[in-house]
């Protein structure tokens, strides 16, 4: 039963530990005026990561600007006070995916944080927001380009990226991956697995005492 015992922990650490290292992926596009523009990014990961973490970050674009989302009439953002849009996810993507965060943006703000619980593999979501500055009246998806992505995966670990131009259509951003690295604030599933073999082992010690 030992031996039984100690294989299937084995194995099970193995397993966690190869989902550790897997790589995880997604694709993000913006494309034409972000006033009535759809926002969509799709889990491309292939070892079965979902996503649950995924962060759109404006101000780091460095070109025109400041950028910010532009949610109400009258806003900071917008020198036209009579087009903001919300915050509006797609119905049936927040269902698929398990958005439970935010349910609003706040006009001004720079970035978007969204938190997922059942995005799986191969799903996408989207939503809509309008985009705007203090000198810009329209904002289109290549004006986005310098803006930073975060992803993080249920295997612990985040990509991050930029957005660039899209060389085959200039009114659209597309997402490059520059890095993926162990998410900071959550515990690697290896760690996790560990952990659990280790308290594991204090509990037989304790039993056989």
């Amino acid at each position: 039963m030992k031996k039984i015992l100690s294989i299937v922990a084995i194995t099970a650490a193995a397993a966690m530990a190869n989902l550790a290292h897997a790589t995880p992926s997604l694709s993000f596009a913006i494309n034409g005026d972000t006033f009535g523009a759809t926002f969509s990014f799709t889990n491309t990961s292939t070892a079965g990561e979902n996503i649950s973490r995924f962060v759109l970050d404006l101000s780091t674009i460095t070109a025109g600007g400041p950028y910010c989302f532009d949610t109400v009439v009258g806003g900071a953002c917008n020198p036209d006070p009579q087009s903001p849009y919300a915050f509006t996810p797609d119905v049936a993507a927040a269902a698929l995916t398990g958005l439970y965060a935010p349910l609003t943006v706040a006009d001004g703000a720079t970035v978007l944080d969204l938190r997922f619980n059942d995005f799986n593999a191969g799903e996408t979501f989207s939503w809509m927001i309008d985009v705007d500055s203090v000198t810009e009246l329209s904002v289109f998806g290549n004006m986005l380009a310098g803006a930073t992505v975060s992803s993080s995966f249920s295997n612990g670990m985040t990509a991050t990226g930029i957005l660039t131009v899209d060389s085959n259509n200039l009114d659209s951003s597309v997402l490059s991956i520059t890095g993926v690295a162990p998410t900071t604030d959550l515990p690697e599933p290896g760690s996790l697995a560990l952990m659990g073999l280790a308290g594991a082992g204090m509990l037989l010690r304790r039993k056989r005492k």
